[in-house]
């Protein structure tokens, strides 16, 4: 449940449910998609901000007003989601199948490497340009990338 700004006329005509776009600079109402309304998740937080958006909405619509009213309920619109998450949902058997796919070829290995294994790689661990230390993964895949390399070359 959520609070949002029903807008009215200076005819006290319900309009539609207040949103904003434009960095906040236009102000418009709308009677669907509410999740691009202004909402708050209690009527407290809803009146922290009502004369700002009231005066504003005033201004915009010559004369009309706002009210604080608890909003209709959210769905999940099929127009609401993306394409992306559409072909998702459509397609659900193509993802299972990529996912298996990608799984067979890097399997997730588990171990548990002795203390001083452990000590050592914490030594050997690197860090990026933003100062972060890498990650397991990656510190394990480069050295043994490099054991690798050293087989190769007959040590």
């Amino acid at each position: 449940m959520y609070y949002g700004y029903r807008c009215y006329t200076k005819e006290d005509k319900p309009l539609g449910w207040l949103y904003t776009f434009d960095s906040n600079l236009e102000y418009a109402f709308i009677n669907k998609s509410f999740h691009l309304c202004k909402r708050w998740k209690t009527e407290k937080g809803a009146k922290k901000h009502f004369d700002h958006y009231n005066n504003n909405w005033q201004f915009k619509s010559k004369g009309g007003y706002l009210k604080i009213e608890i909003m209709p309920e959210i769905t999940d619109n099929e127009k609401e989601k993306s394409s992306q998450q559409r072909w998702n949902e459509a397609n659900r058997d193509a993802l299972y199948q990529a996912q298996e796919n990608y799984n067979q070829k890097r399997p997730i290995m588990s171990f548990r490497p002795k203390a001083e294994l452990l000590e050592w790689l914490d030594e050997e661990r690197e860090t990026d340009d933003n100062g972060e230390p890498e990650t397991d993964a990656s510190l394990l895949n480069r050295k043994l990338e490099k054991l690798r390399q050293l087989e190769q070359k007959g040590f």
